[in-house]
């Protein structure tokens, strides 16, 4: 009874971390890390990578769309963790028009396909070297929204000379939905003469 307990947990942990089904791979698929990759990958064209970024450049050419793409390591779930700085760059090719209103700077991807020989391309003045995936699969991810939160500011206030403390809160923020809200309550001083 135990071991059924403990597989069933394993199986609900490891379906809320898994890539989206579109991107993901069968258990034991070998998949070429972005990380260990050097300027001479002519031994890992045709195999299988899925790295995740976030689009710097869409290039629609006459049968193929290019996505320059910048690497951010992948969290449990396949979304990029844009944290820290990007850790290099790499290209998605794509048979077919993608349009670029929808995959827009900014936006981010998981891309899983095979690897080709890099491509060059100028960035300025600049010579980058691309690792390029040859991709069918490719997922967009959903912009995070961040949750409304409410602080309350609690603090010494009155007239001069004679502060005291007021219990209640001074200020009330809501933080969310894109934009940080002005106070909407602020005590006032008692004014009265004693």
């Amino acid at each position: 009874m135990n071991r059924f307990l403990v597989t069933c947990l394993a199986l609900v942990l490891s379906g809320c971390a898994s890539y989206p089904e579109k991107v993901a791979v069968a258990e034991g698929t070998e998949l070429t890390d972005f990380i260990n990759l050097d300027n001479s990958n002519v031994n890992l064209i045709g195999k299988t990578a899925r790295w995740s970024g976030v689009i710097a450049k869409v290039s629609n050419e006459k049968v193929v769309t290019k996505l320059d793409v910048l690497y951010y390591p992948a969290s449990k779930n396949g979304r990029p963790q844009t944290k820290d700085e990007p850790l290099g760059r790499f290209r998605v090719v794509v048979e077919g028009f993608v349009d670029p209103a929808v995959y827009s700077q900014g936006k981010a991807i998981t891309a899983l396909g095979q690897l080709k020989e890099s491509e060059t391309a100028k960035i300025g003045e600049y010579e980058y070297s691309y690792p390029t995936i040859v991709s069918k699969n490719i997922h967009l991810w959903k912009k995070v929204e961040p949750t409304a939160q409410v602080q309350f500011h609690y603090g010494w206030h009155g007239t001069y000379p004679r502060w005291h403390w007021r219990g209640g809160a001074r200020h009330l923020y809501i933080i969310g939905e894109g934009k940080t809200k002005k106070p909407t309550g602020q005590a006032k001083p008692n004014r009265s003469k004693n």
